[in-house]
């Protein structure tokens, strides 16, 4: 059976190293001290998608609750319904022990000749009822139950609500949130983009986007990256899941296609006196990408992207996705 006991000890298991990084962490956050051999901060955000509980959502929860280091371990059960699967611990053993496994995925594609084609081309690639739509249902009630809003009433819709982040709704644990982050035709599509199969998920957040009215304005924001510029710019991905049927003017995932191919000339070549993320993009070639509910869409992290304002009838509800190499070398400092 793929689980542990569930008690405290269930943390011991993911080895000592491990373990003590854990409690490094937590003595680095509260108390502003950690023990240099036992803490690679690098390791952090990689250990805490393994464990589920994601880099964002465990920092809130130290600085808010400042638990003890019992009471942190705790919480991280419970975000794990009081278990960690054998999948868990080995892997957790395995980054410590730098033996995360990086074999080459197996002959079941996902993705087509064509889409690997039009992914290399363009950054981006859909994948067309990736999620059933009972799944992509189930995440939606789970979200407006989140948001205490109604599908049915517009005006909930736009109630002040501290769940919303601008766009973004900080629900990343839930039964079916899980399951749709974890979706195996998802998870292959990323192993044949990035090569192998040694790849962890984000624990990431949804997305709620209401239609714009003369009081609500769009509450995203423009063309942007999520990756430090700093050359040379490792490869890397994102995704996006549409849990609504979303039209090109419903708020959709807006890129510049193409643009991994020009990134590093365009840098080369931009002005010392600016910064590049304070460029106006209106001359960018941008793609709106509509999509079903059901459609998972990945793009290359080197495209400029946002969503965008909705200008239909009804919200947009997503769920953010991204599996991604723990040993992939990232940039020293954020540019």
């Amino acid at each position: 059976m793929d689980k542990h006991p569930n008690n405290i000890d269930a943390l011991m298991a993911l080895g000592a190293e491990c373990y003590a990084h854990l409690k490094s962490l937590w003595q680095h956050t509260l108390l502003g001290i950690a023990d240099n051999i036992t803490y690679n901060p690098s390791l952090n955000h990689i250990l805490l998608d393994i464990l589920g509980v994601g880099l964002l959502p465990t920092y809130q929860f130290l600085h808010t609750q400042q638990p003890s280091f019992a009471a942190f371990e705790q919480w991280i059960l419970a975000q794990n319904s009081g278990n960690l699967t054998a999948t868990t611990i080995a892997q957790c053993q395995q980054l410590f022990s730098a033996t995360l496994t990086s074999a080459i995925p197996t002959n079941e594609a996902v993705l087509s000749e064509e889409d690997l084609d039009f992914w290399d081309t363009h950054g981006y690639v859909i994948i067309k009822n990736a999620v059933s739509k009972e799944d992509c249902t189930a995440a939606c009630d789970a979200i407006w139950k989140y948001l205490q809003m109604d599908a049915a009433d517009s005006n909930s819709w736009y109630q002040a609500s501290d769940a919303v982040q601008g766009i973004m709704v900080p629900l990343y644990r839930h039964a079916a949130i899980d399951a749709n982050r974890n979706n195996p035709v998802i998870k292959k599509a990323f192993q044949q983009l990035w090569g192998h199969e040694g790849l962890v998920v984000t624990t990431d957040k949804c997305g709620f986007n209401p239609p714009e009215t003369a009081a609500y304005t769009y509450r995203g924001i423009g063309l942007h990256w999520d990756v430090s510029l700093a050359q040379p710019i490792p490869f890397g991905t994102q995704g996006i899941l549409y849990l609504t049927d979303t039209a090109a003017h419903q708020g959709a995932l807006t890129v510049v296609p193409g643009f991994h191919h020009q990134i590093s000339d365009w840098l080369y070549h931009y002005s010392k006196d600016t910064h590049p993320r304070d460029d106006d993009f209106t001359a960018f070639e941008k793609v709106a990408i509509a999509g079903n509910a059901g459609d998972f869409i990945i793009w290359n992290h080197l495209l400029p992207h946002s969503s965008s304002a909705n200008k239909a009838t009804t919200p947009r509800l997503v769920q953010y996705i991204n599996w991604y190499d723990p040993l992939q070398k990232v940039a020293d400092s954020w540019i």
